[in-house]
């Protein structure tokens, strides 16, 4: 029996095609090496440049051409296939190459400590010493109130406490049913790297990660009561699933999140700044830089960011650093650093690569 297979095109899924049609597809120009094909019904998608001799130019259209239309065009999504071809050529998946040796300098990154940027550092001081007033303030507000309405306010703040952790699951559980949770039965790859970034940094209790039908590219750490819980949008995914350092970038970017924002850390930080809150992004890349092993493919990563899954290969490093310290120059750029919350992508590429590099050193 002929082999079937489907691929996805412009986020469209077609098939069952045959391998002289998946062959058609690539000659006409509608299949690119980066989208995505499966063997089967029942197999992984992975990118068509892993299906062996698909596009290796030893079938093109002089060899196999498409059937002339002489009446009308087709409809947008038809494929005109060539009838002469016989389907005797079966394509393999080829195996994935070896994955490449961690930087060793990275690999001994074990602390989110180390990993904090000078930013951050810089700013550290300051707002631990405005959270600690901010706290103290809040304790004589609400020993006040606490006492003049004979603790009524107390047992209210103490049932939204309770009622907050009675419906964490329920939340927990309405976001997975939009999605879907990775597990190691349909996504092993985000399992695998989700415990590599996990045993990197000593952490016990692992986040949920779910994924999310987005076609944004973009991941978050989200704090529901006690759980936690890693979202990883569709298109990110797409991107990177066949990338394992690139996926431990995104999944240890976001664990830095849970433990920097949403752990103890973040409820007694209650003054962050957007400067800060720009500065903790830049720690956190840096944590993403040492659970992928590797500052090229923690670069590669935030450039999908910055221009998508496609286009990503065709932004210039330098030419992005430099913008970086144009959008921060002068009046305009001064105001953009007190309220900006995300750093420039320049930025953050310099600063994966000096974290990288000192870490080497």
């Amino acid at each position: 029996m002929a082999t079937e297979w489907f691929c996805q095109i412009d986020h469209d899924e077609y098939g069952p095609l045959s391998s002289a049609a998946l062959r058609e597809l690539v000659a006409a120009g509608r299949l690119s090496a980066s989208d995505r094909v499966r063997k089967g019904r029942g197999g992984n998608w992975v990118t068509a440049s892993r299906v062996s001799g698909l596009f290796d130019g030893t079938h093109s259209l002089a060899k196999s051409p498409p059937r002339p239309v002489a009446v009308a065009e087709p409809e947008p999504d038809e494929y005109v296939l060539a009838e002469a071809v016989p389907d005797s050529e079966e394509y393999e998946i080829r195996e994935p190459a070896a994955k490449p040796p961690r930087s060793r300098g990275l690999q001994n990154v074990r602390s989110i400590w180390q990993c904090i940027s000078k930013e951050e550092r810089k700013q550290r001081f300051s707002v631990m010493i405005l959270s600690a007033l901010l706290w103290i303030v809040l304790v004589i507000v609400l020993t006040v109130f606490a006492v003049g309405s004979y603790g009524v306010l107390l047992i209210v703040y103490g049932l939204v406490w309770v009622f907050g952790r009675l419906f964490a699951e329920y939340n927990v559980r309405k976001l997975q049913a939009i999605g879907t949770a990775a597990t190691s039965d349909q996504f092993r790859e985000i399992a695998d790297a989700l415990n590599d970034v996990c045993a990197q940094f000593n952490v016990d209790h692992r986040p949920k990660v779910i994924v999310l039908n987005d076609r944004m590219l973009n991941a978050f750490a989200l704090k529901i009561a006690q759980k936690r819980v890693i979202v990883l949008l569709s298109e990110t995914l797409e991107g990177v699933l066949d990338q394992p350092a690139e996926l431990r970038f995104f999944l240890g970017h976001e664990l830095a999140h849970i433990l920097l924002d949403h752990g103890w850390r973040g409820v007694f930080e209650r003054y962050k700044p957007a400067r800060y809150r720009a500065a903790r992004e830049l720690t956190c890349d840096n944590c993403g830089c040492a659970c992928a092993g590797d500052a090229e493919a923690a670069a590669t990563a935030l450039k999908r960011l910055g221009c998508g899954n496609a286009l990503h290969p065709r932004l210039n490093d330098d030419y992005l650093e430099q913008e970086a310290r144009y959008l921060y120059s002068g009046i305009s750029g001064w105001f953009l650093r007190q309220y900006l919350r995300y750093p420039p992508l320049g930025k953050r590429l310099a600063n994966v690569k000096e974290f990288a590099a000192r870490q080497a050193g």
